[in-house]
């Protein structure tokens, strides 16, 4: 960046640098906000061809210990229902997405939809990561 001083005394930076730093980081900021709504703990299962439908959901996360999160707050296995009611009753959304990891049982998980149907939520959603499209080759 070089100043220079013009006529009338004016001192004059040239800016176009610092714009151009700070559209890629709006850029980068723009592509890593959706990464960062679901900071989970959880090692999610690879699945395909799966629609994203629930994203404005309450979220309850199953880490592999066992551990039960309802909108990143612990709350237990027992405290399921209570938490699910809790957040429902603020009205933001009616859907509830599970997010369990990959190495749980499947017992535990049917478990956890059991507690959320109890707490009278009926759509629920089983959240996942895509699986990565393998490259085709090329034919010369």
């Amino acid at each position: 960046m070089r100043a220079r001083r013009g006529s009338g005394g004016i001192f004059s930076i040239n800016i176009t640098p610092i714009v151009d730093v700070m559209l890629m980081l709006l850029v980068i900021f723009i592509l890593t906000a959706p990464v960062m709504r679901y900071g989970f703990l959880v090692s999610l299962p690879q699945t395909q061809g799966v629609e994203e439908r629930a994203r404005r959901a309450v979220v309850v996360q199953m880490l592999r210990d066992g551990e039960v999160l309802v909108q990143d707050k612990r709350v237990g296995r027992d405290g399921v229902v209570p938490a699910l009611i809790s957040e429902l009753s603020k009205g933001r959304s009616n859907r509830v997405v599970i997010a369990a990891d990959k190495l749980l049982r499947y017992g535990q998980v049917m478990e956890l939809l059991g507690r959320i149907k109890e707490a009278g939520v009926e759509d629920v959603y089983l959240l996942t990561r895509p699986r990565p499209v393998p490259a085709q080759r090329r034919t010369p």
